[in-house]
């Protein structure tokens, strides 16, 4: 079990992430400061050898993985049961929002990549007893669907995700339950958002161009609504994810100036919907390293979405995306072009 790390430690290090990460990634990595189940082991790792994509061929040039680069995957799961241990290895648990973090070491950057959770892409599937059945095209989000444990149905999103990205290896995961969007809000005295058009139906607070400071169930409708909505695209969720990511940064921000206990609480606070891979000491370092590094952005896939009615394989919504231009941006994110053997 990992060590209780001092309080000044660990407002130190949230105030570090939640200044250059998205909140997901932030509030999970401190939350695993705090303390650690009494069976849990120190680290399970996801294994970097076994899918290492050391190279890549694209539009006639050879690439490899840059020098020092760790990749994070961020998982905001929808599930409103606390699953922990199940009997059976196949449950209603969804990663709604997916986020990849290129982090260089060598040159002090980071970037994250956004994927759609239509995205169709092979995913390991299992039978109800855990034994692997087979491998299926489907909607990435069902990777987390399959698993009796929190840790293995991370790692089996971790899998997809790594596939979708030309085997790109993923060194760790960190996963939050979207149920604790609200209290994310609460502790940071609502967020305030401008409202986009479109947002009424779900509560007729939403008009278009308000100023809204969110409170009570407000947060989690604003963040999750979709089926109610006439734009029930998921793209017009993934844009009003990243205004209220965006919003609570710069609200969490100003709590961290002016209010010393505001770290602690708020990972006490939710400190029951995380899991994560890493140990406190390497968030700890990672941390340290992210605030003096400079922050890249996030970049978008594009694709087309299939309706119910067009759908190919199932009787869902289907994104595909442009394999080209995926291709072309985690070359971009992760690859640097190989050297000639005359460069050597």
């Amino acid at each position: 079990m990992a060590k209780r790390i001092k309080k000044d430690t660990i407002i130190t290090v949230v105030g570090l992430v939640i200044t250059v990460c998205a909140f997901v990634g932030a509030i999970i990595a401190v939350t695993k400061m705090i303390s650690k189940p009494a069976n849990d082991t120190e680290t399970t790792t996801y294994s970097k050898q076994n899918n290492k994509a050391s190279t890549l061929h694209f539009d006639g040039k050879d690439y490899q993985l840059k020098e020092n680069m760790e990749v994070i995957l961020i998982m905001g799961i929808d599930d409103r049961e606390d699953l922990g241990n199940t009997k059976f290895a196949i449950n209603n648990s969804q990663a709604d929002v997916l986020y990849v973090y290129a982090v260089d070491h060598k040159n002090k950057t980071f970037q994250a990549i956004q994927i759609n959770r239509e995205t169709m892409t092979g995913i390991q599937t299992y039978n109800n007893d855990g034994t692997k059945d087979a491998i299926a095209e489907a909607q990435i989000c069902l990777a987390h669907s399959f698993g009796k444990t929190e840790q293995g149905r991370c790692l089996n999103t971790v899998d997809a995700v790594s596939g979708l990205l030309f085997n790109i290896p993923v060194d760790h995961y960190i996963s939050l339950n979207m149920a604790a969007i609200s209290i994310l809000n609460e502790q940071v005295g609502g967020v305030t958002v401008t409202v986009p058009a479109g947002l009424e139906s779900a509560d007729p607070a939403f008009k278009e161009g308000a100023k809204v400071k969110l409170q009570g169930k407000q947060a989690e409708l604003f963040v999750r609504s979709r089926m109610s909505l006439e734009n029930d695209t998921n793209e017009f969720r993934m844009e009003r994810q990243q205004m209220f990511l965006n919003a609570w940064m710069e609200q969490a921000n100003h709590k961290m100036d002016t209010d010393s206990g505001f770290a602690l609480g708020l990972v006490l606070s939710i400190s029951d919907y995380m899991t994560s891979d890493m140990s406190a000491n390497a968030l700890s370092d990672l941390a340290n390293q992210l605030k003096e590094y400079k922050n890249l952005g996030t970049v978008k896939t594009i694709g087309e979405t299939l309706l119910e009615s067009e759908a190919k394989i199932s009787a869902f919504r289907e994104y595909y995306v442009d394999s080209d231009d995926l291709e072309r941006k985690v070359i971009e994110l992760f690859y640097e072009e190989k050297p000639t053997d005359s460069e050597g």
